[in-house]
């Protein structure tokens, strides 16, 4: 074989090598094969005495937010928003009157009427914990809600139990 057919007969296995070192899984950028993180696996802790951007008080349930007092003054327009939420948020399980018996009472146990005088006794504090963190049989309801629209719920339970003059 002469010098120059060399060059013609190293390229089809230069070719190959460039085609077999493709072959690697190297490559893909699909979500199969990237690092994740387990369900069962705990985040990574925060450093000692951080604290998350925006972040408020952290509670752990219900019973730690009893001694808040409401931010909120029950005004016109805190009142408006409260109804217009508890109608879309609580009539369903609370009734729209509030007083107990809404739809999903027929197939759950029924929710408490909110002008109950234990319901009444209760802080302010408290009805948003139970808002935020759900209560025995009640779930979270704080999905979608902003703390301040939480304490408008919490006016409008208030002017249920007749604490507050409704608008």
């Amino acid at each position: 074989m002469s010098a120059s057919r060399l060059p013609l007969a190293a390229a089809p296995l230069l070719a190959a090598g460039v085609l077999l070192a493709g072959c690697a899984n190297d490559w893909r950028t699909d979500m199969w094969y990237q690092p994740s993180i387990r369900p069962e696996d705990a985040p990574r802790p925060q450093p000692e005495r951080s604290v998350p951007l925006g972040a408020g008080p952290r509670h752990e349930s219900r019973d730690d937010t009893e001694a808040i007092s409401n931010p909120v003054a029950p005004d016109r327009r805190s009142l408006e928003r409260g109804r217009a939420l508890f109608l879309a948020r609580c009539a369903p399980c609370h009734g729209a009157e509030g007083h107990g018996g809404g739809p999903v009472s027929r197939f759950f146990p029924p929710a408490p009427g909110l002008a109950y005088v234990t319901v009444q006794q209760r802080s302010d504090g408290f009805i948003w914990g139970t808002i935020s963190y759900g209560g025995k049989a009640m779930p979270p309801a704080r999905e979608g809600l902003s703390a301040r629209e939480r304490w408008d719920l919490v006016n409008r339970v208030r002017a249920i139990q007749g604490r507050i003059a409704a608008p």
